[in-house]
């Protein structure tokens, strides 16, 4: 909120938010953000246990921190509409619900001349109708708040390809699109941007590279700020987007890859 003299600071407090795909990498590291700002804030994860785990190890970190928090969890499929509608009336049913972040996905390495289809499916379900069916649930909800934002997290590969395969790329591209055109659907209640990481020291980047020092070192070579991105790059940016410091902001896609993209 704005004092007197105009100045006001990134704060959450008062606000709720759902963060999908949070019990680990880009998730975990939006929801603890988030939640340190001052956000009542909701894990979703499919893995219930895991989410359980990083709810905990959260709340213990912010509270060493000294910072009061309200961490919850719940275990979500964000492919079933149904349970993604009653978890986002849940979710919503004390506070209201202010910011909505998808992040939950997936992928996998595969040639396009070769992938099952049923690879392609899920990657898509998951993906981009998961993130379109958790956006359909809280537009309701985030109508009612004002300031309300949704920020979701799509790739570079929407721009360059890569990040596994064909079908990675395309789910990345239709976030993208799904994005520009709910910003201009839910303006001006409601701001829509996305964010576009690329190589980001997660689990996934580890267990892809973790043995392959020659291909890290390439990697690196190839970025102009001379580091691999962290997870909390990719929070800081997301809480900016959510909060009422980018009030005037919408329809935006941020690439946040250290200069790697276009040099």
């Amino acid at each position: 909120m704005a004092n007197k003299n105009g100045w006001r600071d990134l704060s959450f407090q008062g606000k709720s938010a759902v963060v999908t795909g949070a019990a680990r990498g880009i998730g975990r590291a939006v929801a603890y953000r988030l939640a340190g700002l001052g956000a009542r804030t909701v894990i979703w994860d499919l893995d219930g246990e895991v989410a359980e785990q990083a709810a905990g190890e959260l709340r213990q970190l912010l509270a060493s921190q000294g910072r009061a928090n309200r961490l919850e969890w719940k275990q979500v499929d964000i492919t079933d509409p149904e349970t993604v509608a009653s978890s986002m009336e849940e979710a919503a049913s004390g506070d209201g619900l202010d910011v909505l972040v998808n992040n939950a996905g997936t992928t996998s390495v595969q040639q396009t001349e070769t992938m099952p289809l049923d690879v392609w499916d899920r990657t898509l379900r998951i993906n981009l109708s998961g993130t379109f069916y958790c956006c359909r649930a809280a537009i309701p909800h985030l109508k009612r708040k004002p300031g309300a934002a949704i920020v979701n997290i799509s790739s570079s590969s929407a721009l360059v390809g890569g990040g596994g395969g064909g079908h990675y790329a395309a789910s990345k591209a239709g976030i993208d699109g799904l994005t520009r055109h709910l910003a201009r659907e839910l303006a001006p209640g409601v701001r829509v941007n996305s964010v576009q990481p690329r190589t980001i020291d997660t689990e996934l980047f580890q267990a892809r590279y973790a043995h392959a020092p020659l291909e890290q070192e390439k990697i690196l070579n190839q970025i102009p700020l001379r580091r691999i991105g962290q997870p909390e790059d990719i929070a800081d940016a997301v809480a900016f987007l959510a909060s009422d410091w980018a009030a005037y902001i919408t329809g935006q896609i941020l690439l946040i890859d250290g200069g790697r993209t276009y040099q």
